[in-house]
């Protein structure tokens, strides 16, 4: 059988190193080169395939085809990937994939460059690198900086660095949402508070609703505008302004907008908003 997999223990072996594990097997299976295990740490120098299946998995190296990795705690670093599927507990990918990828775990770290889609599944996400496709996420926490796309997410907290450029629309729902980035296309977001202090070349429309409560946050139904948009829609409890809206910008809210000093808002629209909830 052709060795595709190069074991790092003895020159003579296949190249992965297994730890804690005696029923590891390295077989071609199909269309897949497959290692299946316990601990595993793998060099990886395939062309085609791999199937990875162990508890805690660390890989380097390089998949030329699709790369499916199951495990518990799943590492991998110093790689170079055609597609990938992850799924795991902790899952770290720092390294390049040349297609899409798909990732689900609890705690996931993206540190690279992805050419095509981004779908993630799980608790917390940070990601720092370059994505040429969409992101489509559901997670709790979610913090991104570098290049993105197109951007939908389902999320309690979401934050764009203030290095960060977003191509592409955003779609988020989320608690909060707080954005430092560069957004060249629109934005559209449900959510409980909002504040961008970025830039946003597109429009905005923000539905921020403070929810039925007895006694609210200070930031419940809250949209702050800090950094330099091009207008849009907002329906909210309150608005502050206190960067710069070049165009028209409708404004429907509970509390007269505050614009404050060094604030700008010349082509302001707004609307007392009553008791009609921020719904769509």
């Amino acid at each position: 059988m052709k060795n595709r997999l190069l074991l790092t223990t003895a020159a003579a072996m296949a190249v992965i190193l297994v730890a804690c594990s005696s029923d590891t097997d390295a077989v071609a299976m199909g269309p897949f080169s497959t290692i299946a295990g316990g601990d595993i740490r793998a060099t990886l120098n395939e062309d085609g395939n791999a199937r990875i299946t162990g508890a805690d998995v660390s890989l380097t190296g390089r998949v030329g085809g699709e790369l499916r990795v199951t495990g518990a705690d799943i590492a991998l670093r110093d790689i170079e990937i055609g597609t990938l599927s992850a799924t795991g507990a902790d899952v770290v990918v720092a390294g390049n994939v040349e297609g899409d990828a798909s990732v689900t775990g609890a705690d996931i770290r993206i540190n690279g460059d992805i050419g095509g889609n981004l779908r993630v599944r799980g608790a917390d996400i940070a990601f720092s690198g370059g994505l040429t496709g969409d992101f489509d996420g559901n997670f709790a926490d979610g913090s991104f900086s570098g290049q993105l796309a197109g951007f939908t997410a389902n999320g309690a907290d979401i934050r764009f660095s203030d290095d960060t450029v977003i191509s592409g629309p955003v779609r988020v729902n989320a608690a909060e949402l707080m954005s430092g980035a560069q957004h060249h296309g629109d934005v559209y977001a449900n959510v409980r508070h909002a504040r961008l202090s970025g830039s946003v070349e597109g429009q905005i429309d923000i539905y921020a609703d403070e929810g039925d409560r007895r006694r609210y946050r200070d930031t419940d139904g809250l949209v702050e505008v800090t950094g330099d948009i091009a207008g849009g829609t907002i329906c909210a409890r309150r608005v502050v302004i206190s960067g710069t809206v070049s165009g028209p910008l409708s404004v429907r809210a509970l509390e007269t907008v505050t614009v404050e000093p060094g604030g700008s808002a010349p082509q302001l629209d707004f609307t007392l908003r009553g008791e009609t909830r921020c719904r769509r």
